[in-house]
């Protein structure tokens, strides 16, 4: 809440980052959602969601499927009422097994989670992480799933850029970070790449939310400032 509020006047959106599944979080906090919602009308602000990133939806255990599953069902429930733009999902790669048989898994939880969420699974974004994306992607077509683009991540696991812009009218939502020195969600610092990112944003007409992902608010003022300058020929378009 603390965090809500002092970003409110300055951003359009704030990501509410749930890296926790509930019962799993070591400092669980009540969660106001009712006050959030006041915020969001007080400042015309909306959310995007970050969904826990100990999900085991692929897991060879049904068991542990159906918990994460069930996790993410009640946390949209419970968010509902804020009208978040996106659902940020991460497809955890279960190192335990081959690809073939996590892929099965993915494949038996995306259906489920398909058909309990029905028209609202469109708002479910599946996010690129340490692998490329296209390993999933086709399990996040047919269940009728869209996709999370972090462009950080394909820079600092050195995935291919052109195919993953090739994403972006796929994308509900973007991250947008910088990398240095081998450290992910960093300040930005690559002006060029920035103006090449704004106008593959302005050419596919792209109208979803762009999050700045570096968890600092030094890092996220000097990011603004960079995109201010680079982004400034699309603004208004």
């Amino acid at each position: 809440m603390t965090n809500v509020r002092h970003l409110a006047p300055m951003l359009d959106d704030v990501q509410l980052l749930f890296f926790e599944s509930a019962d799993k979080s070591r400092l669980p906090q009540p969660l106001d959602v009712l006050a959030l919602r006041d915020l969001a009308e007080e400042h015309s602000l909306t959310y995007t969601v970050h969904l826990p990133t100990d999900l085991a939806l692929g897991a060879s255990a049904k068991a542990d499927r159906q918990e994460g599953l069930a996790e993410i069902l009640r946390l949209m429930a419970e968010l509902a009422p804020l009208a978040p733009l996106s659902f940020d999902l991460h497809l955890v790669r279960e190192q335990d097994l081959p690809d073939a048989a996590w892929l099965d898994n993915l494949a038996a939880s995306l259906e489920e989670m398909s058909g309990a969420l029905g028209e609202e699974k469109r708002l479910v974004g599946v996010e690129n992480i340490e692998y490329p994306l296209g390993l999933v992607a086709p399990l996040v077509a047919e269940y009728g799933f869209g996709v999370c683009l972090d462009f950080g991540h394909l820079v600092h696991y050195g995935h291919d850029l052109e195919e993953g812009l090739g994403l972006l009218s796929q994308a509900r939502h973007l991250h947008y970070h910088g990398v240095r020195d081998g450290k992910d969600h960093q300040a930005l610092h690559d002006a060029k790449q920035a103006r090449v990112l704004g106008q593959r944003l302005d050419e596919i007409g792209y109208d979803g939310v762009v999050t700045l992902e570096m968890y600092n608010l030094e890092k996220m003022k000097v990011s603004l400032a960079l995109l201010d300058d680079a982004w400034q020929p699309f603004v208004g378009k």
